[in-house]
């Protein structure tokens, strides 16, 4: 049976919570949604989050899944909650057959929108789990090249005009497979959420890529080894300026029962970067000029 939202759930609300504080989400551009359907529970489902996105007057929000593409499920939510603006894509996970461009070019056909390398199912993040006797999904050759595989979604990313996110590969796999990406016509990549400890990334190699095109994705939060979530607040202020606001994208990564619920913590992740001293031109690139500019939209 397929877990839907659990609405019931409040959500975890971390010492950095203030009810007092929200930021208006016009035009906000959120490209990391996790939401129900899911194979775990999930604190808001499709239609909520459509309905709120388009109250909120939100400029466009992409539902994420592990394991399945959800460019279909956005278009469906598109026709029951008209002027909705979610979108959908695919994580190239072992459950769609991994680097599968077949899959990316179907979920590009059915107007999916963003393309992620394998998360859960990455080496990286499987080595750092350490499932015995996993390997997970690799992204390079034995001579640290960019697979045939992944050259071959590169060019169907290309074809399609397609956002590439990077998942949760190693920082040295992303740091060959970005300028890779480029050099066969993806147009714009986003590094996703680099202060996780699934992929803890430096802020030279973060600095490094961008200087390359790359934008990088600061997020609400990450879980531990035990499973606690915890607010990137500070982490990814210090990140955002040791490598730069012109190079962010602020998202959400919501949806996990133990967090805010969605879009509340945004809205409360985008207050708390005000407190913090970014100002409102800095807030508005990072939440809404960058990511809408990433997504096409």
């Amino acid at each position: 049976m397929v877990p839907l939202a659990r609405n019931d759930q409040p959500g975890h609300k971390p010492t950095e919570w203030r009810e007092d504080l929200h930021m208006n989400l016009q035009g906000v551009v959120d490209l990391h949604l996790h939401s129900a359907p899911d194979v775990r529970p999930r604190s808001i489902d499709d239609l909520t989050a459509a309905r709120a996105a388009l109250e909120h007057g939100m400029g466009g929000v992409v539902i994420k899944n592990h394991l399945a593409p959800t460019a279909d499920r956005a278009a469906v939510v598109r026709l029951a909650v008209p002027g909705a603006p979610i979108y959908g894509g695919i994580v190239l996970n072992p459950s769609v057959g991994g680097l599968n461009p077949d899959a990316v070019d179907a979920c590009a056909r059915a107007g999916g929108r963003v393309v992620w390398l394998p998360t859960f199912g990455a080496a990286h993040h499987v080595r750092q789990d350490t499932h015995p006797g996993a390997t997970g999904v690799g992204l390079l050759d034995a001579r640290g090249r960019a697979s045939r595989d992944l050259q071959a979604v590169f060019e169907v990313v290309a074809a399609h005009g397609l956002l590439l996110a990077t998942g949760h590969a190693s920082p040295a796999e992303t740091l060959v497979a970005v300028p890779e990406a480029f050099a066969r016509g993806v147009r714009r990549v986003l590094v996703t959420h680099p202060e996780n400890r699934m992929v803890a990334m430096s802020h030279d190699d973060q600095a490094m890529l961008a200087s390359q095109g790359a934008f990088l994705e600061r997020v609400y939060a990450q879980p531990g080894p035990d499973g606690h979530w915890t607010p990137n607040f500070a982490v990814n202020a210090d990140a955002i300026r040791a490598v730069g606001v012109a190079s962010t994208v602020i998202a959400s990564d919501l949806g996990q029962p133990e967090n805010p619920v969605w879009p509340d913590g945004l809205s409360q992740y985008l207050a708390w970067l005000h407190t913090a001293g970014f100002t409102d031109s800095e807030i508005d690139t990072m939440c809404r000029t960058n990511p809408a500019n990433l997504l096409g939209v």
